[in-house]
């Protein structure tokens, strides 16, 4: 849970220094060599800022983020200790797995496996979230038919 919240602080690092460099500092067309003092566009003392919001839209992503401490990079699974209790995570690509449904995936990731030590995502992704997970198990899947 801390190595998740550790790498979202990270991404969200990285998406604002990258927000932050990309701004443009060259004068318009419309700006003047008089016209060089803009407007305080910072918000008021009294106007509380919105907090940084960090959007993950791929589901190569989410599953960086929320299932490869598990199911590792390649979707292999194996042995692994996790907040002290070590657990046998599935192998992705087995047969086994290629040949569940979407639908089944999706029920896994969004209810969990408690008996196996998997958690349930549905109160963490949204529908389309998990749906892009499934998705990019998919893709790990590939050449294994």
């Amino acid at each position: 849970m801390l190595k998740t919240k550790m790498m979202l602080c990270g991404i969200a690092t990285v998406i604002s220094i990258t927000a932050a460099c990309s701004q443009s500092t060259r004068p318009t067309a419309n700006s003047t060599a008089a016209n060089t003092t803009t407007a305080n566009t910072s918000p008021r003392p009294t106007e509380p800022t919105k907090p940084v919001e960090v959007v993950v839209k791929s589901g190569k992503d989410l599953y960086t983020i929320n299932c490869m401490t598990c199911h590792k990079d390649s979707g292999k699974g194996g042995k692994v200790t996790v907040e002290g209790k070590t657990i046998n995570p599935d192998d992705l690509t087995s047969a086994n797995m290629i040949a569940k449904t979407d639908a089944k995936l999706y029920e896994y990731v969004a209810d969990g496996i408690v008996d196996e030590g998997m958690p349930a995502f549905k109160d963490k992704l949204s529908p389309e979230e998990m749906k892009s997970v499934v998705a990019h198990v998919r893709t790990l899947q590939q050449g294994k038919q």
